[in-house]
């Protein structure tokens, strides 16, 4: 399954706040670092990144953790074209 990071912020922006996106990333900047990416990437998203399954879980754990939130990955996917 497909996910772009801006679906994951889009998602975050409409459901918890603006920030909480760059909350997310600060809690996970060295699995951000380690696959290649940068805050400022991270954030604008010019090129959009693809996040990968491990990527992913982290994201997803910053997410439980800071907003005892979880969201549903199927919400999160590209659309099959």
């Amino acid at each position: 399954m497909a996910i772009k990071a801006s679906s994951f912020k889009n998602w975050c922006t409409e459901n918890i706040s603006p920030q909480s996106w760059t909350r997310i990333c600060l809690k996970n900047v060295d699995n951000i670092r380690s696959k290649g990416y940068t805050l400022n990437e991270m954030e604008d998203l010019s090129p959009d990144i693809d996040i990968d399954e491990e990527l992913l879980d982290a994201l997803n754990v910053a997410l439980s953790d800071l907003y005892e939130m979880t969201v549903d990955e199927s919400l999160l996917a590209a659309p099959q074209q």
